[in-house]
């Protein structure tokens, strides 16, 4: 269980450009199923999705994970959490260039300790079972808009989190192409995994995986 009570966060507190992204927002996120935060542009999503995946602290109130209060936690403890729980899709997937496929998936496990031969065999699973095997070498920056999403997907799971958060997951993307990545978290879901995405796409909405909806708007939830 995910739970936010009266969560705010404010940019640049003090300075002339502050800015309130989120305003004392209140609501909880059922484990093993498939959330979605929707408003328009500029409504707090990311912001919001940042704050329950703990990349970002709240200038006010609490987020819990299972009852425990991760944004009181000193950050080397919030950073090991993170990596153990959630497993994040952005919106830009932010691969690194330079690096090939395998390299990028595999990244988020390096600070783990875990054997290398045990990650490489997890990330080439991975792969294959998006289709990308034969793109495992390639560079980051050769990858087509939806390969490189299944990649981010894959690179999501490589610690084999219990919630994945994707922030506007089809925005890049045909309807074609929409509807793969879609299905992928159905997938994710059957297997048990909490998704919570960030989307004003309709195509997310008629597609029939969102169980819950939470309309956000001016940084709140809308009554």
């Amino acid at each position: 269980m995910i739970e936010l009570v009266q969560v705010s966060k404010t940019f640049n507190a003090g300075q002339p450009n502050e800015f309130t992204a989120v305003r004392e927002v209140s609501f909880g996120i059922e484990p093993g199923r498939v959330t979605a935060l929707r408003g328009p542009s500029g409504s707090g999503k990311t912001t919001l999705l940042g704050l329950i995946g703990g990349l970002t602290r709240p200038t006010s109130g609490r987020v819990r994970l299972d009852g425990r209060d991760t944004s009181a936690l000193p950050e080397r403890f919030l950073t090991e959490l993170r990596r153990a729980t959630f497993g994040f899709v952005f919106q830009q997937f932010q691969l690194i260039r330079g690096l090939s496929v395998l390299e990028n998936v595999m990244l988020p496990a390096t600070p783990t300790g875990r054997p290398y031969a045990e990650v490489r065999a997890r990330a080439l699973q991975l792969l294959a079972d998006f289709d990308l095997a034969r793109r495992a070498e390639a560079k980051a920056q050769w990858l087509s808009g939806g390969e490189a999403q299944r990649v981010a997907i894959a690179r999501a799971l490589i610690n084999d989190p219990k919630v994945i958060l994707a922030d506007e997951p089809t925005a890049h993307l045909d309807s074609v192409l929409s509807r793969q990545i879609l299905a992928i978290f159905a997938d994710l879901r059957a297997q048990g995994r909490s998704v919570i995405l960030s989307s004003h796409d309709p195509l997310v909405f008629e597609f029939g995986l969102v169980e819950r909806v939470v309309e956000i708007r001016d940084g709140g939830v809308a009554a």
